[in-house]
């Protein structure tokens, strides 16, 4: 649900994962075939998505690498029972206020690298 402009999260909490406009484009495998560079060169830069089709059927995506790498890293994160437990504990953690402040955690590092605050 959009929030309306000027809209303060009350917490963490308040915060979703902002949705990235993409253009995704279904185009016949001959035409693809003719237009490849172009069409690698908007996936690489714009992270556009094409649909490519074979016989009027949706047969490949054409997506890029850093787009490929980053959803399988998120699989894998979804798919790990222990990592999925800390993201739920820190959310609890969050709604309930217990949070570190920027000096704590900054003082927090410093003693970890061996350095005195």
């Amino acid at each position: 649900m959009s929030q309306p402009f000027g809209h303060r999260p009350k917490s963490w909490s308040d915060f979703r994962p902002a949705g990235v406009l993409v253009a995704m484009e279904t185009i016949p495998i001959t035409e693809a075939k003719a237009r490849i560079a172009e069409l690698a060169d908007r996936v690489a830069r714009e992270h556009d998505h094409f649909t490519i089709t074979r016989n009027g059927r949706a047969d490949v995506m054409l997506i890029s690498v850093a787009e490929y790498e980053s959803l399988h890293e998120t699989l894998d994160l979804l798919s790990d029972d222990e990592a999925m437990a800390d993201i739920r504990q820190s959310r609890k953690d969050i709604a309930a206020g217990d949070t570190f402040t920027l000096d704590q955690v900054r003082a927090e590092l410093e003693q970890r690298r061996g350095h005195k605050p």
